[in-house]
């Protein structure tokens, strides 16, 4: 079970501005959704927030911007504030979440 959280701001990495710019215009739309969700709502059962195991501290969460898990975010939490890290599909965040 992931513990509760609250997340009162983001921030983010070149890196993650990347993702962003590069990723398709209707993914673009549907990640800030997600992220507004997350702000208000972390708990929301649609974003599937969870910690990822088997990785050095800082420990990095991610949510899902789709049901389908086709596309995600990976972040970090530095207080309440979201250090967003990635954006990217299942596959690329498996392979380097950060």
């Amino acid at each position: 079970m992931t513990r509760r959280i609250a997340i009162t701001g983001f921030a983010h990495s070149e890196r993650f501005a990347s993702d962003l710019r590069s990723a398709p215009p209707e993914v673009q739309r549907a990640t800030l959704e997600a992220l507004k969700q997350l702000q208000a709502h972390p708990s929301a059962k649609s974003l599937r927030l969870h910690t990822l195991s088997g990785m050095p501290k800082p420990t990095i969460w991610k949510i899902d911007v789709y049901a389908n898990h086709a596309w995600q975010v990976t972040f970090e939490l530095n207080g309440t504030v979201a250090e967003l890290k990635r954006l990217g599909t299942h596959k690329t965040i498996d392979r380097d979440p950060r």
